[in-house]
């Protein structure tokens, strides 16, 4: 997993718990507490999960809770780190439309080819109308309530109100999740055309 997302839960927990929290949460972890992860290599999932998984227990807040302030803070830093990617979009619906491939520039940096296949291959987006974007997400680590959250802030960064379905779901079985992003007021908009 690219360093990035780690360095944004870290300055997270450091903001909102000062230095002990961010050190009991990479104890509770077993991660180095002097580590300083860099936007331009690849980690190991199984240690972003447990670094997820010890803020949660640490923090006190429930998953979904975590997963909101993770939002907010990844598309701030996001937003500092890659203006344009924001620029491009007119709208919530560009910018996810385009976040597969703005996944795979971030991963860009990557040495690896195995490493920056494996970050590229984990979802793609498509639009199916007007207002309805399907996501399909295949990554192991199941983040999938982590995709909502940052859903919703992007819907919300463009003053955008979306509808979220996830007709499959990796964590009920199935080898993949799928998301279905919709747009009402667009779809209310291009009926009345």
């Amino acid at each position: 997993m690219i360093g990035i997302i780690q360095q944004v839960l870290l300055e997270l927990l450091d903001q909102h718990g000062g230095n002990e929290l961010k050190q009991r949460v990479l104890k509770a972890a077993n991660v180095d507490p002097s580590i300083n992860y860099r936007i331009d290599k690849n980690y190991s999932d199984d240690e972003c999960l447990r670094l997820i998984n010890a803020a949660v227990i640490e923090t006190g807040l429930s998953e979904t809770t975590v997963y909101q302030h993770y939002a907010t803070a990844f598309l701030k830093k996001a937003q500092a780190l890659f203006p344009r990617f924001f620029e491009i979009a007119d709208d919530s619906e560009g910018f996810l439309l385009r976040q597969a491939r703005i996944h795979a520039v971030m991963a860009s940096g990557l040495k690896r080819q195995d490493e920056r296949q494996h970050v590229n291959d984990k979802f793609t987006a498509t639009s199916i109308e007007p207002g309805k974007v399907r996501v399909i997400y295949r990554s192991a680590n199941g983040l999938c309530r982590l995709y909502q959250a940052l859903a919703f802030e992007v819907a919300a960064l463009y003053d955008d109100e979306i509808e979220f379905e996830e007709p499959c779901c990796m964590h009920q079985g199935a080898v993949h999740c799928e998301f279905l992003i919709s747009w009402p007021n667009k779809r209310q908009e291009v009926a009345c055309d």
